[in-house]
């Protein structure tokens, strides 16, 4: 007997037609928050979700499946004492890889002020800044990060690290720095790639002083906007030596109207869609089956378990 599951309205390219192809499963896809709440009420079990509201919080709920790959937004103090299973979509955003390249070639080759010469009608040859020979430090070597390695070796580039556990890594980057080697990897670098995601470690983990560091390089954002002081940015791109920066994602999103950063010539924006892509809901329901599995008993084991109930680790 299919077990039923709600979907959040606001989802994924894809995820509920790959949804309705499980025979497993039984899909209500909510119209807003409080159909999500209606659904959850009447004994639901499992909710995919990129939010979370206190509401959602009911006493059958038993797994919630995320659509992304962070988990700040999550309450995983009360999840671990209701024998709540958490578990991300870590693993589907490789393609976030390209969108950091495309950021940094926007601007490095000036791509960006040429799209702004051509809204004006203005042929202006801009000189760009070759990116063979220099040295890409990228900050957090997970799935996005390691992807961004990967593709970045044919690029005639130094490759650099910076992992919480370095000790551990297991991957293409040769060299690979820990905590207290921060500021040397930015000194180091030409170019400073983030990937990490929002924890209470990583907020502001870009600072001052490493921006400082960083000198007159770019740096690119495709990780967490809270991982970078914001207004040490702003300062670093007027009155530093920083040239510019690709963000994709910020410390409050949407950007607020009045942020400086929509003004700044050297700054290229996307609005944290560096991960969206036709394929992202084939991708993310490829780890919701198996997921699926390991809750219904079956021989498998769970994806990217955050926090795990008890009542249900069959793993």
């Amino acid at each position: 007997m299919p077990i039923r599951a709600v979907l959040h309205p606001l989802s994924v390219t894809g995820l509920s037609e790959e949804l309705e192809r499980m025979d497993a499963i039984d899909v209500i896809e909510a119209a807003d928050d409080d159909e999500v709440e209606t659904a959850l009420a009447t004994g639901v079990p499992i909710l995919l979700t990129y939010t979370w509201k206190p509401q959602f919080l009911t006493p059958t709920l038993r797994w919630i499946q995320g659509v992304g790959a962070g988990y700040e937004q999550y309450p995983l103090d009360d999840f671990d004492r209701e024998g709540i299973i958490l578990t991300t979509a870590t693993g589907v955003h490789v393609v976030v890889a390209e969108a950091a390249f495309g950021l940094l070639l926007a601007l490095t080759r000036r791509i960006a002020d040429a799209v702004r010469d051509a809204q004006q009608h203005r042929w202006i040859a801009r000189e760009g800044v070759e990116l063979a020979g220099s040295t890409i430090g990228i900050i957090g070597l997970g799935t996005i990060g390691e992807a961004f390695a990967r593709r970045a070796e044919g690029w005639d580039v130094d490759i650099i690290g910076y992992k919480r556990n370095p000790d551990r890594y297991e991957g293409t980057v040769e060299r690979v720095y820990g905590p207290g080697r921060l500021v040397d990897v930015c000194a180091m670098a030409d170019i400073i790639v983030l990937t990490l995601p929002g924890t209470d470690e990583t907020t502001r983990l870009i600072g001052a002083d490493e921006l400082a560091a960083l000198g007159d390089g770019w740096l690119i954002n495709v990780g967490r906007g809270s991982v970078v002081d914001e207004q040490a940015l702003i300062a670093a791109l007027t009155e530093g030596d920083l040239r510019g920066a690709g963000l994709d994602v910020f410390e409050v999103e949407p950007l607020p109207d009045d942020s400086p950063l929509w003004e700044m010539d050297n700054v290229v924006i996307t609005p944290h869609s560096a991960g969206d892509t036709p394929r992202y809901g084939e991708r993310l329901a490829e780890i919701f089956d198996q997921n699926l599995r390991a809750f219904r008993g079956e021989d498998a084991h769970w994806v990217n378990r955050v926090v795990g109930g008890e009542r249900l680790d069959r793993s």
